[in-house]
């Protein structure tokens, strides 16, 4: 699949002619209408499901996860970082999914690690290869299973595709969830699954700090150095206008 971690070792991030056709076809109409119903969509009002009920797995793993995360002094990646995984947590919770919490927060907290932390050895064609070998060393360093760990890796590699069919029973849940989620943070995506109490409570704990005009600079950044990269792609379709325009208006 374009974008998984396993094209990742033939790629390294760049994309063919034909695979952005094929990207094009496979993610330009579903995303669009993913985020037309942001504008159309009201808030729940049947979801009872409350911050409080979100749970943060307490290990050694996720602990030098969040460490990773806050080394990179940007806070309005941080506080997405933490906000694509409640997100996620309360999608799964919406259409009743089993997940592995944990894995689920290290691929939230890392996912992003490549965009704002580039390293001078950085030579992969694209952010979330790099994001994904940095939670690869982390896993192999705790000693995490193996499929846990192809598995959070991939995650990562993925969540920049736009859109995943969740009916691909080839793709984990835990894959699913953070693609959703940071869909979800970065242009509204899925918002009506929850209620504006939901919402309000999860900003006020981690507030945006101009997280679309960083995000669209950073998105820039990355474009000009990876062209042919699935960042750069995204940024000529509109993922920019689609951030600008969003439902969190900030």
């Amino acid at each position: 699949m374009i974008g998984s971690r396993e094209w990742m070792n033939i790629s390294h991030g760049t994309l063919s002619f034909k695979e952005k056709i094929q990207l094009i076809k496979q993610v330009l109409v579903p995303a669009t209408l993913n985020y037309t119903k942001t504008f159309i969509e009201k808030p729940s009002t049947k979801n009872t499901f409350q911050l409080a009920d979100i749970q943060i797995p307490d290990t050694p793993i996720v602990k030098e996860a969040i460490a990773e995360l806050e080394n990179t002094g940007n806070q309005a990646i941080i506080n997405h970082s933490w906000r694509s995984y409640i997100w996620g947590v309360a999608i799964a919770q919406n259409k009743q999914w089993q997940f592995d919490e944990e894995s689920l927060l290290i691929s939230s907290l890392m996912h992003d690690l490549g965009l704002v932390d580039h390293l001078t050895h950085y030579t992969c064609q694209c952010f979330t290869f790099e994001s994904s070998l940095r939670s690869e060393i982390l896993c192999v360093k705790h000693h995490y299973p193996r499929e846990k760990t192809e598995n959070i890796s991939n995650a990562i590699c993925l969540h920049m595709n736009g859109y995943l069919d969740e009916n691909n029973q080839s793709i984990s849940k835990e894959v699913l969830l953070l693609q959703k989620a940071t869909s979800c943070d970065v242009i509204g995506t899925d918002l009506a699954l929850f209620s504006s109490t939901f919402r309000e409570d999860v900003l006020g704990l981690y507030p945006r700090y101009q997280f679309n005009t960083q995000f669209k600079q950073r998105l820039k950044t990355e474009a000009k150095r990876n062209p042919q990269s699935r960042t750069a792609l995204m940024n000529k379709l509109g993922l920019p206008i689609m951030i600008e325009m969003n439902i969190f208006q900030e």
